[in-house]
């Protein structure tokens, strides 16, 4: 009887053992997957895509542009991922918003690349929608393992084609277990009716006014003495030292007064904007709120030159 006993027994420890050998198998290769994912320079190089339009726009002589910062379109609220249909939802409105505005050009920050929860990009998403069928991207950050990780950046949509041709990275930015607050920038060039043109998609630091004083010089620096559009979550107002730096260098538009765009739903600060190159005529600007982001979108037309 105690024979039966110790060989259960051993038995049961041998079982054990395996489990345990499998699970830290298992840990192990996820944390390996997790730490390859996040070291991945694979961001460097920016996606781009087309989607087939039925109806070719018709080129003209001004150019609308609009930046907006979608807040994920909602994909994570109460603790859980939200379910695609309502994150598609809040999509289509920002679609309907860039038909309506009739946009050429929309510069996104904090759009959802990928989910491995709820699978939807909302990049793609949008180029299907909203009519611009040319679209770009980048991440900020990658968190997760492959085919289950968030990925999140910055993007733009246009009109005319386009070629993606960097993600800069910006000063400041934390390791990779630690999203908050990375920030890049997407480099693309834009074929125009006048002429290409160099768009930058960008969100900078938006806890520190000196990294972002930082990040500036380094868009600047990467830009050299090329004309280009910059738009998005600049994270600074106009009387910060960025925006400072951005109007001193003279090589800009659309440096104005306007209205505030954060938070929402009681706008204080002017943080979203839109700038041009200097030998553009801002024509028309305007805020606007779309669906449930605590940001206002930032609507600029400029004459082409």
């Amino acid at each position: 009887m105690a024979a039966e006993v110790a060989a259960s027994s051993s038995r049961l420890v041998r079982i054990l053992r395996r489990m345990l050998f499998a699970l830290g198998s298992v840990a192990l290769i996820t944390a390996r997957a997790f730490v390859l994912n996040g070291t991945s320079d694979a961001w460097r190089t920016p996606e781009s895509g087309f989607v087939a339009m039925s109806e070719p726009r018709t080129a003209r002589r001004e150019l609308r542009v609009m930046a907006f910062n979608a807040a994920k379109c909602g994909f994570f609220a109460g603790g859980r991922f939200v379910e695609r249909e309502t994150v598609a939802k809040e999509l289509d409105a920002i679609a309907q918003a860039i038909a309506r505005e009739d946009c050429d050009l929309v510069v996104l920050s904090e759009v959802v690349l990928e989910c491995g929860p709820e699978p939807l990009d909302q990049v793609v998403y949008l180029a299907q929608h909203a009519g611009l069928p040319h679209f770009a991207a980048s991440e900020n950050y990658s968190f997760g393992v492959p085919f289950f990780r968030i990925r999140s950046g910055n993007a733009l949509l246009s009109r005319w084609p386009l070629k993606a041709l960097e993600t800069q990275q910006l000063a400041g930015g934390a390791p990779f277990w630690n999203p908050t607050n990375n920030r890049r920038v997407l480099w693309s060039e834009v074929e125009l009716p006048n002429g290409p043109l160099v768009v930058a998609s960008l969100r900078n630091d938006s806890f520190d006014l000196a990294n972002n004083l930082a990040q500036t010089r380094e868009i600047l620096a990467w830009l050299g003495d090329r004309p280009a559009l910059l738009a998005g979550d600049f994270n600074a107002e106009p009387h910060d030292a960025s925006l400072e730096l951005l109007r001193s260098s003279g090589r800009f538009s659309g440096l104005v007064d306007a209205p505030p765009t954060f938070p929402a739903r009681a706008p204080r600060r002017r943080i979203d904007h839109v700038l041009a190159p200097a030998t553009w005529t801002r024509l028309e600007h305007h805020t606007l709120t779309i669906g449930t982001s605590d940001h206002l979108a930032v609507v600029a037309t400029f004459a082409l030159p």
